[in-house]
């Protein structure tokens, strides 16, 4: 995860149970991710994500949402509903992660092997 080049405010990762409900995610992917997001500088929070959007609209107002696109209906219609509030900008589905995020990677274990050093796998 990082911020794509160009792109400027505040990273922002919300742990939302609700969203990944049904989607199983493994324990490696949860704190890769999780590592991924504390390297790229991002606030982390946890909870509903248009709660966690609204409380910090409130604190610090939001010009715009920049997101990668996803396949999960979840996310099209939080997308969808972000879009009612905010000006919501959905980049091109790749990986965050990669150094060239032209080339993106072709297997998450990729990236697992080069990171799991560093979480103390």
């Amino acid at each position: 995860m990082r911020v794509p080049d160009g792109e400027e405010g505040q990273p922002v990762y919300i742990i939302d149970g609700e969203l990944n409900e049904g989607y199983e995610i493994s324990q490696k992917v949860h704190e890769y991710r999780y590592f991924l997001a504390k390297k790229a500088g991002a606030k982390i929070f946890q909870g509903n994500t248009l709660e966690v959007f609204n409380q910090i609209h409130q604190e610090t107002p939001i010009s715009s949402i920049t997101t990668k696109s996803s396949f999960r209906p979840l996310y099209q219609n939080l997308f969808h509903n972000f879009g009612k509030s905010y000006k919501v900008d959905i980049l091109d589905d790749y990986f965050l992660s990669t150094d060239n995020y032209l080339h993106p990677a072709k297997r998450f274990f990729q990236y697992w092997n080069k990171i799991k050093k560093n979480l103390k796998y």
